[in-house]
């Protein structure tokens, strides 16, 4: 039976982790691990992460930290370095402290893996339900109007890290990037994944209960009031410094692209070293580097036309 190990971030999250343990517990696919990386919690996040342990079969490592936190991007690259392998069958899954994981869903994810197991690159992700603190459903996250592809990770995530589980190619490929070359570790995931040309699934049907709260780092992404918090960064030069580092992700792991992503990236970059501000528009119209929307694309290219993508 395929090992997932899943690799769970947590940061004083006393007060909503013990609902995401049980849900671990009660997996269907029941062949897992689990390694949870503690930020330096000051509240009884360890302890609840210790007494999990203990009443589970299951191997449970903690690696915790004293000192200053890492956040949330340094402490799963933290995870992905400590991550369990025995096979090159086994998976990983990234998991956060404040979900509700549906009992199948490392099962869906698992099924579809081996039923393409020949690819060595392979990423599953899904839609997320989002459900207020207490649990109550407030909808689901987007569908995708364009499939998952290097031409897109390059510009945008489209997945939440708590619903992917992946290859040991990917996670190979992953600890060759450098930290400071990854905006997320989700968006690095999917932009690595894609890159090397794997096979990506985006599961329309949702995995996981995921919460919306004033602590999520990074929360729902739809909605008018997101997308306006998406183009203020893109105004304010944000947007450019995440080109800046993506581009730093794909050229980590430059040697390895196949033909048509090493195309595609060239472009990429062409792009955005234009001088000329119509030229940039213009090439960007000629690519097939593309966001999901079409809202999201004349924002795209209005930041290429002001210099700030």
């Amino acid at each position: 039976m395929t090992t997932v190990h899943i690799l769970l971030a947590t940061y004083n999250g006393e007060r909503f982790l013990s609902e995401q343990l049980e849900s671990i517990r009660l997996q269907k696919h029941t062949n897992w691990t689990l390694t949870v990386s503690d930020d330096g919690s000051t509240d009884t996040t360890c302890d609840i992460v210790t007494q999990f342990a203990n009443s589970v079969p299951q191997k449970v490592t903690l690696l915790s930290k004293e000192g200053s936190s890492l956040g949330p991007t340094s402490n799963f690259f933290r995870l992905m370095g400590h991550a369990p392998m025995t096979s090159g069958d086994d998976l990983i899954a990234f998991c956060d402290q404040d979900d509700v994981w549906f009992t199948d869903k490392l099962e869906r994810a698992v099924h579809w893996h081996e039923s393409c197991c020949e690819i060595p690159i392979r990423l599953y992700c899904s839609r997320t339900q989002f459900v207020t603190d207490q649990l109550v459903s407030i909808g689901l996250s987007p569908k995708l109007h364009r499939s998952p592809s290097f031409e897109n990770a390059l510009v945008q995530n489209i997945a939440s890290g708590n619903t992917m589980v992946m290859s040991h190619g990917v996670l190979v490929a992953l600890r060759q990037i450098d930290e400071k070359h990854s905006v997320w570790h989700d968006w690095t995931t999917y932009l690595v994944a894609t890159a090397l040309g794997g096979k990506i699934e985006f599961d329309d049907k949702p995995s996981l209960l995921y919460r919306q709260h004033a602590n999520n780092v990074i929360g729902s992404n739809n909605g008018f009031q997101a997308r306006l918090k998406r183009v203020l960064p893109i105004l304010q030069g944000r947007y450019k410094s995440w080109s800046d580092m993506t581009t730093g992700a794909v050229s980590d792991i430059s040697n390895q692209l196949p033909h048509h992503s090493a195309e595609t990236f060239e472009c990429f970059v062409h792009m955005r070293n234009l001088p000329n501000p119509i030229h940039r528009l213009i090439a960007f119209n000629k690519s097939k580097i593309r966001r999901q929307s079409t809202v999201s694309n004349l924002s795209l290219g209005l930041a290429l036309l002001l210099g700030l993508a």
